[in-house]
């Protein structure tokens, strides 16, 4: 089975089967995400904390002209590290085993709202989730416009997550 990772709007883009199970997982879901999802799961979605921590980041950074304010956030407040760490909770932890058990079974989608996969948490947990499977992959659909598209001209160098290319992204396994 594969545990399958877009952002809302990709929904419509990628559309999943009607077998797969469709999640978001999100703090805050807006109405329409009870219509596009199975069921919205919160408990997975970043703490409270972290969120407003990135989202402080990245609107100062955007403010500041920065050229990729995700980046700059998701660097800054350590969001990766945290993410993990809030994963290892009780709660979070029984839910990823129940995300599991439904992977075993059929493919799974996690959806929120980030469209560029790098700088969100939807890899992450689809990854923690994959790693409690056998025989299991993740596929990650992020809005094609958010990654650069690598021309194949020169040679790939090791670039950071803030240039990495699409290429870069999909032969890193999208992590």
């Amino acid at each position: 089975m594969t545990v399958h990772t877009t952002y809302f709007g990709g929904l419509s883009q990628f559309d999943p089967d009607t077998e797969d199970d469709v999640f978001g997982v999100v703090r805050y879901p807006k109405d329409f995400v009870e219509r596009v999802t199975d069921r919205n799961i919160p408990a997975v979605a970043p703490p409270e904390d972290l969120l407003n921590a990135y989202k402080t980041v990245e609107d100062a950074a955007e403010e500041n002209g920065e050229s990729n304010p995700p980046a700059i956030a998701w660097n800054s407040v350590e969001y990766e590290r945290r993410y993990l760490e809030y994963l290892k909770r009780d709660g979070p932890q029984a839910v990823i085993d129940e995300l599991a058990d439904c992977a075993r079974e059929r493919d799974l989608w996690l959806v929120c709202w980030e469209e560029d996969a790098r700088w969100c948490h939807r890899r992450l947990l689809a990854n923690v989730v994959v790693d409690r499977l056998e025989e299991s992959d993740v596929a990650h659909h992020p809005n094609p416009l958010t990654i650069p598209v690598d021309s194949g001209d020169s040679e790939p160098d090791d670039s950071t997550d803030e240039t990495a290319t699409l290429r870069d992204f999909a032969e890193a396994g999208g992590d």
